[in-house]
């Protein structure tokens, strides 16, 4: 599963066409998944608590939904671009961390 924050779909699908990737044949043979999740940085702000869990709900769904085993998230910055506080940022990457870990088969 490739999760990409920064390109939509057909902008990532355009891209990897001109490095010679077929990503619609490994999506049509259910051996890729792609999921875009906008994050406009400009919406990003520190209001009151900060958390990924609608985050971790999406991608647990689609895991289920498709048995994939491996996750891409590209580029995880974009989700922190906005935060000025560290603290919140590390607390955020070690639960990503631990979902992971619990989502994903060994």
């Amino acid at each position: 599963m490739f999760v990409t924050f920064e390109e939509t779909e057909e902008d990532l699908l355009k891209n990897s066409a001109s490095l010679g990737y077929d990503l619609p044949d490994l999506i049509k043979r259910k051996r890729l998944l792609l999921e875009y999740v906008r994050v406009e940085r400009a919406e990003i702000e520190e209001t009151g608590e900060y958390d990924l869990e609608g985050l971790f709900i999406r991608l647990d769904h689609a895991l289920r939904s498709t048995g994939a085993r491996r996750i891409v998230l590209d580029t995880i910055e974009s989700l922190f671009a906005g935060l000025s506080n560290l603290g919140v940022l590390r607390a955020e990457l070690r639960r990503l961390f631990a979902w992971r870990n619990a989502a994903l088969p060994p």
